[in-house]
């Protein structure tokens, strides 16, 4: 989908490099982990390497429909879609990271390396930075002059996203 909405939630993405990810566990909890995003792609495909023998891998398996969070001060993005473990070591070689050494110490041939692919099928952003921030303010305390809430729709500030799969 190519909308004004969808090429903003591609651009807030691309100014993110850690998302936390969130999983469901055996015991149906909730599960959040902080995971720096290996690739970004259009259409808000995103990309993290994990372990093959990561608790999550095991909950990915169960149960693909995840959610992934990013939040910067006045910047905030919601992907709700399903991940997948996926083993593709051309994608590998192209998204390595000298920084991920720490978690495997065999480099990218790390035959316990792998990574997530998150296909989100909705998104939303709410981005009050910058002129948008300061119209939202302007709304707000107009707002609170009138002891109302806010009626300020603004497609650059905030939107949900549908994405075509």
């Amino acid at each position: 989908m190519d909308t004004p909405e969808a090429r903003t939630l591609d651009e807030l993405i691309a100014e993110f490099d850690t998302a936390m990810l969130v999983t469901r566990a055996p015991d149906g909890a909730l599960r959040s982990r902080p995971m720096a995003i290996a690739g970004k792609h259009s259409g808000a495909v995103l990309h993290f390497a994990t372990r093959f023998d990561a608790p999550k891998v095991a909950e990915l398996e169960d149960e693909p429909d995840v959610n992934v969070t990013m939040q910067a001060a006045d910047k905030y993005l919601s992907l709700s879609g399903r991940a997948r473990i996926i083993e593709d070591r051309n994608l590998l070689d192209e998204l390595w990271s000298p920084a991920w050494k720490l978690w495997f110490p065999e480099g990218k041939d790390d035959p316990d390396l792998a990574l997530i692919e998150l296909e989100p099928e909705t998104g939303e952003y709410w981005d009050r930075s910058g002129r948008r921030g300061a119209r939202f303010l302007l709304e707000a305390g107009k707002a609170i002059l009138q002891g109302s809430t806010p009626e300020y729709e603004d497609p650059e500030a905030h939107a949900k996203v549908e994405l075509d799969r």
